[in-house]
């Protein structure tokens, strides 16, 4: 029996499915895209992967910075971040995650709002 919602879900298999459908969506978006101009896609799908994995009681392989230090530049808004959300919401609705899990992970990233929004 799976311990982790990571280890329940299929590990680095499912979440970087779900990481690279969840940045198709951003960089779909008029809204979003802008943020990930000149951004390395792949090192960050990596790196996004990994931070979720350990999130999810996977292996902690995240490497990144401090999130507060690493979002501050791009001034992210409330909406910005909401609209974020509801992407990997969908995401990982459509890689068969139960809406239960779904709104536990989504209350763990909620609660990274105060060090990823820095505008209005």
């Amino acid at each position: 029996m799976a311990g982790t919602l990571f280890e329940l879900y299929g590990g680095f298999a499912t979440f970087s499915a779900v990481v690279n459908s969840f940045y198709q969506k951003v960089l779909d978006s008029d809204e979003l895209a802008p943020y990930f101009d000149n951004v390395n896609m792949e090192r960050l799908m990596s790196h996004q992967t990994n931070f979720i994995a350990t999130a999810l009681g996977g292996p902690d392989n995240y490497e990144g910075r401090d999130l507060k230090q690493v979002h501050a530049r791009y001034n992210i808004t409330v909406p910005h971040f909401q609209e974020v959300g509801e992407l990997l919401s969908e995401s990982l609705e459509e890689a068969g995650v139960k809406d239960e899990d779904v709104a536990t992970i989504m209350n763990l990233i909620s609660g990274l709002m105060d060090q990823i929004v820095s505008s209005k």
